[in-house]
């Protein structure tokens, strides 16, 4: 009875904590189904699933003991689940949000690309149509001009053949050209309608794949499952694509711009082939009009001449009469019989009378003889000229066909010669709008000079990166690899430190003009290439020269290349003028205001003047409208072969200079493959002051050892020679600069001395010095080098000084 009771009471205390239990599990179920609802967007859930502890009660008791034991702990299990789901469901939501967001973004994102791409082609367009209109107004003007030409040639058909041929050559040439330009302007035309064909087909696939994004962002609405991570790499693939697209779509514009850069350089190079055409045929004119003036006035002369000789011979004839010389000669003799015959019978006081008669007539006949003599070859010159005139009357009458002809030409050749010069008026007040210097002032116009491009800074180690230029010379021309040795590349970095005029001299075929151009191209500079020609004097062959009469400056490849230098595009590159075979005449004559000019300490005083006042349509960058600049970041080099046809480099250009000898490369070596890239010249400039500032303290001492050594000593006396300002300023930045690329300071003196002292003319190749000052020069350098403590000798001097010696004994 009693454990009836207690199982009875237990039973009771079991369902009272059961309800308790049961009652919190409803709590929580409720709250799962609470959050459920909310989340699913579906509040009837709530009411529907509502549940109390009561009916949970009821099921329970209804249960069998062993079920209704259980179904505590899976009511609770359930409960536990609904969490989860409704943790699960939260975040499903966020990533829901998370990729709606970048949907949006992305929407946006090709909207504004779209935008930006329709700006873009109606700008295209425009500009495409403004283009076309002037390319049909400059047609327009061709055809006038053609026009012109044609009247102009039916007006010269009375000319010469030969002046006909010449003409019809200009009439041919120049069509040809008007059919060269036509042909580069329908080609343009045509490649510009293919690229916006393009544009237009690629703008449809954009907004093809655009549509098919937003299919696929609907149904991921949908479906929001595991293929979420796939749908998210199609997004950043698709992204990738489209930048690819905006890639390709950048190229195109690029070769657009390109093609019209062509078009542009096309175009000025017909204008100028035109206008050397016309001064080509102005001159023609004018040298044929001074050839038949002066055929005239010879003709003038010699008939002046002639008539005056026929004067002469009337009046001789006239004082002669008809009497031949030999009547002359009779009478002669005559009277002196008759001063005989009266001299022997002369008697009395008529002696004195005859005697002075005798001596009137002995004088008398004296004159008559002299002027006998002087008249009988006169009288004979004058039969022959006069015989001469008979036989020239036909000459005369020639020449006066001749002359007749002649005047009519002239008067022919001053038409034409009027003719030219309206039109060359016409030209020139065309002409008069446009700028003095239209290449330069083109150049200010041009955006392609406005740009500034991706410049990178040079490493900071100079050893390194001499070795790197070494291999980006090496590669730079695609054709050929140019293999010069580390040696040669660090003697190259000295130099552009010391000097802004470099001179490579060395036999054919040494590769000295591809040294130039390649150091230009590997920096990421222009060399601009002049060629130098044997008659040059002044400083006009190298720059151009003033026509007042066309009121512009004819701008040679050297200026376009110094005011290039100092464009935006330019002004931080390392850039190289070219003088090739610059021997062929004297740069001391040519290159004479550069010389003076590198010579100034202060570079904005480094000035060139080209016109005596200012121009109001002066180029951009013009000092004051009439001077240019030589800027810092170009360097002059000149190359220098020895022969017969060339002249020797004055010390005046050696001294200023940086010389290297280049010999014939034989060796070769793995060359390491790299990108292109543009070097700044600002930075370069910092490493060269870098190493100058590291290593001055050594140079100084280098420099105290040298004056203080015996060879200054034997030059000074030998010699002549000393250690003036401008190679102690030289030195102080070539050796340092030198010994920073990786060579010892000796190498770097030994190449100095070896340009500088050793060289040809001044210690070595000298008929006035003997083998023993010779090795006096040479014991001096060995003590020297033996003094610096260097471990290799003085190379390129002592291989100088034996050349020198050899000679010397096989001239002796």
């Amino acid at each position: 009875m009693s454990n009836k009771k207690y199982q009875n009471k237990r039973q009771g205390s079991n369902s009272s904590n059961t309800t308790a239990s049961l009652g919190a599990k409803v709590t929580a179920l409720a709250a799962a189904v609470r959050d459920g609802s909310g989340l699913l967007n579906k509040p009837e859930l709530k009411e529907e699933l509502n549940v109390d502890g009561t009916f949970l009660d009821d099921l329970r008791s209804s249960l069998p003991s062993e079920q209704a034991d259980r179904f505590a702990p899976w009511l609770d299990q359930f409960a536990r689940f609904c969490k989860e789901l409704n943790k699960k469901s939260a975040l499903l939501d966020e990533g829901r949000k998370t990729v709606q967001e970048t949907i949006e973004s992305a929407e946006e994102e090709m909207k504004k690309n779209r935008q930006d791409l329709e700006d873009e082609i109606a700008k295209e367009r425009d500009r495409l149509r403004q283009e076309e209109k002037n390319l049909q107004e400059q047609h327009d003007s061709l055809l006038t001009d053609r026009e012109k030409l044609n009247a102009e040639s039916e007006a010269l058909k009375p000319r010469a053949e030969e002046i006909s041929r010449r003409e019809g050559e200009l009439v041919d040439r120049e069509l040809a050209l008007e059919f060269k330009e036509l042909e580069a302007r329908n080609g343009f035309a045509s490649l510009k309608n293919e690229a916006l064909d393009g544009l237009k087909q690629e703008i449809k696939s954009l907004e093809a794949d655009r549509d098919r994004l937003k299919l696929e962002v609907e149904l991921q609405h949908e479906v929001m499952s595991g293929a979420q991570r796939e749908k998210d790499a199609a997004l950043v693939q698709r992204e990738h694509e489209l930048k690819v697209s905006q890639q390709r779509l950048d190229t195109k514009h690029r070769r657009l711009r390109q093609l019209q850069d062509e078009l542009d350089d096309e175009r000025k190079d017909i204008q100028k082939t035109l206008d050397e055409l016309m001064v080509q045929e102005r001159e023609c004119f004018e040298l044929e009009r001074d050839r038949q003036n002066q055929a005239v006035n010879r003709a003038y002369e010699k008939v002046d001449a002639l008539s005056r000789q026929l004067s002469d011979v009337k009046e001789l004839q006239a004082v002669l009469g008809e009497r031949e010389p030999q009547v002359l000669l009779d009478e002669l003799e005559e009277l002196r019989r008759t001063n005989s015959a009266l001299r022997s019978s002369a008697v009395g006081s008529d002696l004195e009378r005859l005697e002075g008669d005798n001596t009137f007539l002995r004088d008398h006949v004296a004159q008559l003889e002299s002027q006998l003599r002087d008249l009988i070859p006169e009288l004979e010159e004058s039969k022959s000229e006069l015989s001469r005139r008979r036989m020239g009357a036909s000459d005369l009458k020639r020449l006066s066909d001749e002359k007749r002809t002649l005047e009519v030409n002239n008067q022919l050749l001053g038409a034409r010669l009027n003719e030219l010069s309206s039109q060359v008026n016409h030209l020139t007040e065309a002409n008069q709008a446009k700028s003095a210097f239209p290449e330069l002032s083109g150049m200010d116009s041009d955006d392609t000079y406005r740009i500034v491009p991706v410049i990178e800074d040079v490493p900071e180690s100079l050893e390194s990166f001499a070795e790197e230029l070494q291999h980006r010379i090496a590669q730079v021309e695609e054709e050929t690899k140019l293999y010069y040795p580390i040696e040669d590349i660090r003697a190259l970095l000295g130099g552009l430190a010391m000097s802004q005029l470099h001179v490579f001299q060395g036999i054919s075929g040494t590769g000295k003009t591809s040294l130039a151009k390649a150091f230009a191209k590997a920096m990421g500079g222009f060399c601009e290439d002049v060629a130098v020609q044997a008659g040059w004097r002044d400083r006009d062959d190298l720059l151009g020269h003033y026509n007042a009469f066309e009121k512009r400056f004819y701008e040679k490849d050297c200026l376009q290349g110094l005011y290039k230098a100092q464009t935006d595009a330019w002004k931080d590159r390392c850039n190289v003028i070219l003088l090739d075979e610059m021997n062929l005449s004297r740069p001391e004559q040519y290159f004479a205001e550069f010389l003076s000019a590198l010579e100034k300490n202060n570079p904005r005083e480094r000035l060139i003047t080209l016109s005596e006042n200012g121009m109001d349509d002066a180029p951009r960058l013009f000092i004051n409208k009439r001077r240019i600049l030589v800027p810092r970041n170009v360097w002059f080099i000149g190359t220098a072969n020895h022969d017969e046809t060339t002249n020797e480099l004055a010390d005046k250009t050696y001294d200023r200079a940086h010389v290297m000898t280049l010999p014939r490369q034989e060796e070769t070596f793995e060359i390491r493959a790299m990108e292109r890239v543009r070097y700044s010249f600002s930075s370069l400039q910092k490493r060269f002051e870098k190493a100058i500032n590291s290593h001055r303290k050594e140079v100084e001492e280098l420099l105290e050892n040298l004056k203080t050594s015996r060879l200054t000593t034997v030059l000074g006396e030998g010699f002549g020679l000393g250690w003036g300002n401008r190679f102690e300023r030289q030195a102080k930045r070539f050796v340092p600069v030198m010994m920073a690329a990786g060579a010892t300071k000796q190498d770097a003196l030994d190449h100095l001395l070896a340009t500088r002292v050793m060289r040809s003319g001044k210690v070595t190749g000298r008929y006035d010095i003997d083998l023993d000052q010779l090795g006096q020069v040479e014991d001096a350098v060995v003590e020297l080098w033996r003094d610096l403590g260097g471990n290799s000798s003085a190379v390129k001097s002592m291989l100088q000084i034996e050349e020198d010696r050899r000679r010397k004994e096989r001239s002796v």
